[in-house]
């Protein structure tokens, strides 16, 4: 009799409980194309680079407590300039609007690793996401909202945008570029400062070079800090 009392439990339970969803996807890609990245909600977008022509997103994705998982895609769209890989949720957001913004308990958590080519040109753009590396050569780009980015190497050209979240860069040689306008710039480099001075009551710009100069390394944020520190 007892088997049959917890029965409905064990499956009133089960069917109200969603697991986390694991993406793979891969795309081929030629070394004259910018790869560009656009996930809009992310948590940390990790990226790794390797010896392999083609990039290969691993997403785990847990949707409005799991219940959304199912709404959720890699798509991508290819031109002779690169290919552009997008994360879809379809309508999901729009029909569940009203749930999610008055439901405090519902939770969303998207984390990515992405592997990419070595001297790669890759483009990255969130609203939520953080952008770390451990290693990076070629060109970086970011476009970002609620998010900061750190690499603990990089060789190549970095043009670091953010509006609310923080840039901490590692860095050897560079002719740098860096701003914030309510933030503050924090930096151990040695820098020949062709600028460094405030525009007006907040704004503030350093620029010179690292190291007799290299690439260039733009960093730029609104609210954000900018940490730039010794390789």
């Amino acid at each position: 009799m007892k088997n049959l009392v917890l029965l409905p439990f064990i499956v009133l339970f089960v069917t109200a409980t969603y697991g986390q969803l694991n993406v793979e996807e891969n795309f081929r890609v030629t070394p004259e194309q910018q790869i560009s990245l656009n996930l809009k909600f992310a948590g940390e977008i990790t990226v790794v680079q390797w010896d392999k022509q083609e990039v290969k997103v691993n997403a785990s994705v847990y949707v409005d407590n799991g219940e959304g998982n199912s709404a959720y895609s890699l798509k991508s769209k290819e031109s002779s300039e690169g290919i552009n890989i997008f994360s879809d949720f379809g309508n999901y957001f729009e029909q569940k609007e009203n749930t999610v913004i008055n439901n405090c308990n519902s939770k969303t958590e998207i984390s990515y690793v992405v592997y990419v080519p070595k001297n790669c040109k890759l483009k990255v753009k969130s609203i939520t996401g953080n952008v770390f590396s451990e290693s990076f050569s070629g060109k970086l780009e970011t476009d970002l909202i609620a998010g900061g980015v750190e690499l603990k190497q990089y060789h190549g050209e970095l043009v670091l945008k953010t509006i609310s979240g923080n840039l901490d860069v590692t860095m050897d040689k560079a002719n740098i570029e860096a701003q914030t306008l309510t933030g503050t710039i924090y930096s151990d480099l040695d820098i020949s400062t062709t600028q460094n001075s405030k525009e007006n009551a907040m704004t503030t710009k350093v620029s010179g070079a690292v190291n007799n100069g290299g690439e260039r390394a733009k960093l730029e944020t609104i609210s954000g800090n900018i940490y730039m520190r010794k390789g």
